[in-house]
């Protein structure tokens, strides 16, 4: 449960002056047992004077009708429990307010001691001589009730005031609570208004120096939250707009991804079936060359038997040879050929020059590979690397055509450099203009003419190598050796992280 800072405060203020109040109790009640100590040690020293010179007489002329006058009188006393006198033998003569004077008490020394206290009385004697003979001791009992009963009085005398004076400085304590912290109640008021969205609140405590600096300070922390919430919301409902761009964007994007990745598929299949047809043509010619050949020879009836056999095994030969080259395109384009492995990089360049070599042939381009022994391995999926290659190699055949090139190279590196794995493909074709070679990378971008070439290549080339791979392609002109020759041309790097 918890306590509000008011009642904090009173009941603070009221412990506080509760111990007071119980100290000066104490105070008062060991100052009252001072005073009366001294007052009745004063009174007891008067007292032995009097019964001293009183006793003497009658105590020498054996006068005891005198002796109990004496006592009687002096037992008249309030504060006298008990008097009795004995002679010089110890023989009690005569006693007032003892039931057995034969059973003296012994003598106390302090009026206020626990044993005197206990019995409330205090018990002493007095010697009485005269010219220094003894004659006799008068026993005198003090009674310590007036004492108990003035320390009872003052007790709850002072109880009293003090629950009179906590009241009365509850009430007040109370009242002065409640007009300190008004001001901090309508500031709580205030910040729970802001809190719940109320931030035009403001409040007014203009009533001494600190609560106006207070509410100056509260009023300007409001207007500045008004302001902030404000501009919060002015800005969130343009992150909202910005989002819903930012998704039409990415969906845009992502359907943009789509038809590039349908159009780099259209162009593949569009390069696979130019290479078959390169790959087709010296095949065919070949076998319509025997098969025409065969026909006239038995036209002109010169035909042999076992040249009937060899033109079949010739034909066979050819025919599978179209076989595997359809089968070996069919697999790199088949679509559940996706499953990413450990695979030897160089296998997967022997692909693309197998499916591009035809068509290198037949523009008259040399290529080369470099290899280091080792078998280099990347883990991923193979086709796509191919594809890379491919994409690459076929770039580099049209610039090589584009520009005219009479002696026609490329030259492939495969090597390992800082963990990395890095292939190397350079032609001489001249390079790559230096004011366009930051764009080359970029979709649909294309030097050739629209009904040459997408643009999208060297983009899924990236792409594939980027977001596949976590590698990237770099490209420079560079000088390349070639029949004793040197040329320019353009080097792209493909570097694979191991």
């Amino acid at each position: 449960m918890r306590v509000s800072l008011s009642w904090k405060w009173v009941i603070a203020s009221l412990l506080i002056e509760s111990l007071m109040l119980t100290l000066m109790v104490i105070k008062n009640l060991e100052q009252l047992k001072t005073n009366l100590s001294t007052q009745t040690i004063v009174r007891l020293h008067e007292q032995k004077i009097l019964l001293k010179s009183a006793l003497v007489a009658p105590l020498v002329q054996m006068d005891y009708a005198t002796i109990d006058a004496i006592l009687k009188e002096t037992k008249k006393i309030a504060t006298v429990d008990y008097l009795a006198v004995v002679d010089n033998q110890n023989n009690c003569i005569s006693s007032i307010g003892l039931s057995d004077c034969s059973k003296l008490p012994k003598k106390e020394f302090n009026p206020f001691s626990q044993e005197s206290l206990k019995d409330q009385r205090f018990d002493t004697n007095i010697p009485i001589t005269l010219y220094s003979e003894y004659l006799g001791k008068v026993y005198l009992g003090l009674s310590t009730k007036f004492y108990t009963k003035a320390k009872e009085q003052m007790l709850s005398r002072s109880i009293f005031i003090a629950l009179m004076e906590l009241l009365l400085s509850a009430i007040f304590l109370i009242t002065i609570s409640k007009w300190i912290i008004k001001n901090l109640v309508n500031l709580t008021h205030s910040a729970d208004a802001i809190a719940n969205g109320d931030y035009s609140k403001r409040i007014n405590l203009s009533d001494s120096k600190e609560t106006y600096e207070l509410e100056k300070t509260f009023n300007l922390m409001a207007t500045n939250i008004e302001k902030n919430v404000s501009d919060l919301k002015s800005l969130n409902n343009k992150q909202q707009k910005l989002v819903k761009q930012l998704k039409q964007q990415i969906d845009e994007n992502h359907e943009k991804d789509i038809l590039i990745k349908q159009q780099s598929r259209m162009a593949i299949i569009g390069e696979m079936l130019n290479n078959i047809a390169h790959q087709w043509r010296q095949p065919l010619n070949a076998i319509t060359v025997q098969m025409s050949s065969l026909k006239l020879k038995k036209e002109m009836n010169i035909i042999g038997d076992n040249e009937i056999e060899e033109i079949s095994d010739s034909v066979v030969k050819y025919a599978n040879y179209l076989s595997n080259t359809i089968d070996d395109f069919r697999d790199y384009i088949k679509d559940d050929n996706g499953k990413k492995e450990d695979f030897i990089i160089r296998d997967s360049l022997n692909k693309a020059i197998d499916i591009v070599s035809a068509s290198l042939n037949n523009h008259y381009i040399t290529h080369s590979i470099i290899d280091s022994n080792e078998k280099l391995e990347i883990f991923g999926v193979s086709n796509e690397l191919t594809q890379v290659f491919i994409n690459i190699l076929n770039n580099s055949k049209d610039i090589l055509v584009e520009n005219k090139i009479e002696e026609r190279f490329i030259e492939i590196k495969i090597f390992k450099e800082n963990n990395n794995i890095v292939i190397s493909i350079q032609d001489n074709a001249g390079g790559v203009d230096e004011k366009i070679i930051d764009k080359i990378f970029d979709p649909y971008f294309t030097t050739k003419h629209k009904s040459q070439g997408t643009g999208i290549g060297l983009y899924m080339s990236s792409k594939i190598v980027y977001e596949h791979f976590a590698g990237e392609i770099v490209v420079k002109n560079e000088e390349i050796e070639f029949k004793n020759k040197v040329y320019k041309g353009a080097k792209f790097s493909i570097i694979l992280p191991c």
